[in-house]
């Protein structure tokens, strides 16, 4: 491990691109071009990197990602002054026009400088009251608008009440409306970015608003028309992975075969630390959902609380399945739960396990769903799904994840979600991949006996599935992400703050798990490397 890992982890994915030579940054965006669509902070990180490769590396190799990461982050954020500096550098009148326009009505420059400044994730409510203010003073200043729009998104809050109040200047309008549109149509508010989509201009009208506009068509039920803009969309960008995965699943429609549940037998294993009114929610939804005659067993560990109250009241909602409980006298951590559970002679006499955390809310056909797809290929090791927040609209906690990073002196993952992102379907589909998150995940027995336990070195709890999926797959087997199946998560559900001594310590946790991860895997980091994204791609040069 470098010794510049804890400034690479203090600064994220820029520090990370930092530290690589500028021909791995190249296969670094790839592979991420492979995973997602681009949203602005990950799409500036890139650019910012791609843009010091050209003028102090004179890397040839960055010009043509720097121009195409330019011109996304124009499209997803139009009023960011950095970006129309850097189009009006190159020669064009628009981007000069427009910067122009967005200094004129800087009205207090200090002021605005001093809120960029901030931290939009962490504090985002006080930019908003802040950026408010200056507009009831200056109804027309651009870049408080844009800037307060970013705000409310992060907030997941419509920005309606005062965007009458803003009085955009009128060469600046298609662009707002095309920023309006997006904020809608992220956010499932249908009927008002219908309204914009009809008045946007052609130039509006690029890859970015055409996969909002997609997913607008499908959920009005006009498949067909979702897939003429998904294909249009395409037409301008090929390299978008996620869009060609969505237009498969829109053109052919995934099948399940519900019936499975009753053929194949599975093992359902939840263990719990004192989370009892969690746990009782969780036990309920999942006899909401189709388990067929599974077998439930319940580990407690080390609870204090009345979860073996409530495992014990749970009992009568499984009427016609097994369900045991086991109640440990200490708190053992989440590897060796696991493991112990996977000791069991109900795992051996299984086709499949699947381990559910104690704080999801589970749809009804998920194990319909991980069946059929675990059945069509006897190297399926795992199958998990789209993890979302609780709340309305649901923004993204989990999707699935590769091997971002590594090298001899770093190995990291790649990001696992969009930064900032609202689950608008753009994510429905099924594709292979390399981890997906253990909250909600189905595990072939015969993939146990290849990898049967999961690493305590990781207690008591984070990185432990990561470790497993990636293992899984030196051995041989995949791994499937079914965003098809949409899981409520609820842990971590607040900001992501740290706001008590429980969060440091699991971000500690987190960190040493990470350097563990490292030093068990440093001497096949040449076997690890080949676990990209881009290797996975159903399709050539994407």
């Amino acid at each position: 491990m470098n010794d510049d890992y804890f400034k690479i982890l203090a600064e994220g994915l820029s520090g990370e691109l930092a530290f690589l030579p500028i021909e791995e940054v190249l296969v670094h965006f790839r592979n991420y071009q492979a995973n997602c669509l681009f949203d602005r902070d990950v799409a500036v990180c890139y650019l910012n990197r791609f843009l010091i490769g050209v003028n102090e590396d004179s890397a040839p190799c960055a010009v043509k990602p720097l121009e195409y990461l330019l011109d996304k982050c124009l499209q997803l954020a139009p009023f960011d002054r950095f970006h129309v500096r850097s189009r009006s550098i190159m020669d064009d009148p628009s981007a000069r026009a427009k910067i122009e326009i967005l200094e004129k009505t800087n009205y207090e420059a200090e002021t605005f400088r001093m809120i960029e400044g901030l931290n939009l994730g962490r504090e985002a409510s006080d930019i908003a009251g802040f950026l408010r203010t200056l507009l009831d003073a200056y109804p027309n200043y651009a870049l408080a608008a844009g800037k307060l729009l970013e705000a409310d998104f992060v907030l997941g809050r419509s920005p309606a009440d005062w965007v009458g109040r803003f009085k955009c200047p009128k060469r600046l309008q298609d662009e707002f409306n095309g920023m309006l549109f997006r904020h809608y149509a992220a956010m499932g508010l249908a009927e008002e970015a219908e309204k914009l989509w009809q008045v946007l201009p052609d130039e509006e009208r690029r890859e970015v608003n055409l996969n909002f506009a997609a997913e607008l068509a499908r959920l009005r039920g006009d498949i067909p028309e979702a897939i003429a803009l998904y294909e249009r969309s395409l037409a301008l960008d090929q390299t978008q992975a996620p869009v060609r995965f969505r237009l498969a699943e829109l053109c052919s429609p995934s099948r399940k075969n519900s019936a499975l549940v009753g053929q194949r037998k599975v093992a359902i294993y939840l263990y719990s630390y004192n989370k009892s009114e969690k746990l009782k929610s969780t036990l309920a939804s999942l006899a909401g959902s189709n388990i067929g005659p599974a077998s439930i067993t319940v580990l407690l560990n080390g609870c204090t609380d009345d979860s073996l109250a409530v495992a014990q009241w749970a009992q009568k909602l499984f009427p016609s399945n097994s369900f045991t409980i086991i109640p440990l006298h200490v708190n053992i951590g989440a590897p060796a739960a696991r493991n112990w559970l996977i000791s069991l002679a109900s795992t051996w006499e299984s086709d499949y396990v699947a381990f559910l955390d104690d704080d999801v809310d589970v749809p009804e056909d998920w194990l319909e769903w991980y069946l059929t797809l675990a059945e069509t290929d006897a190297k399926i090791g795992v199958v998990g799904c789209k993890v979302v927040f609780p709340g309305q609209p649901a923004k993204y906690q989990y999707l699935c994840r590769y091997v971002s990073v590594a090298r001899d002196d770093l190995f990291k993952m790649s990001l696992p979600v969009p930064q900032h992102q609202y689950d608008n379907g753009s994510y429905d589909y099924i594709r292979e991949t390399r981890s997906v998150m253990g909250c909600l995940h189905l595990l072939r027995t015969e993939a146990l006996r290849a990898v049967p336990s999961f690493d305590i070195r990781f207690s008591p709890s984070q990185v432990d599935d990561i470790d497993h999926d990636l293992c899984l797959c030196l051995a041989g087997f995949k791994v499937i992400y079914c965003g098809l199946v949409s899981c409520v998560h609820h842990q971590s559900s607040g900001t992501g703050l740290h706001s008590d001594a429980a969060d440091f310590a699991r971000t500690g946790n987190s960190i040493g798990n990470d350097i563990k991860l490292f030093y068990k895997h440093v001497l096949r980091m040449g076997e690890l490397r080949k676990l990209d994204n881009v290797s996975l791609l159903p399709w050539k040069n994407a």
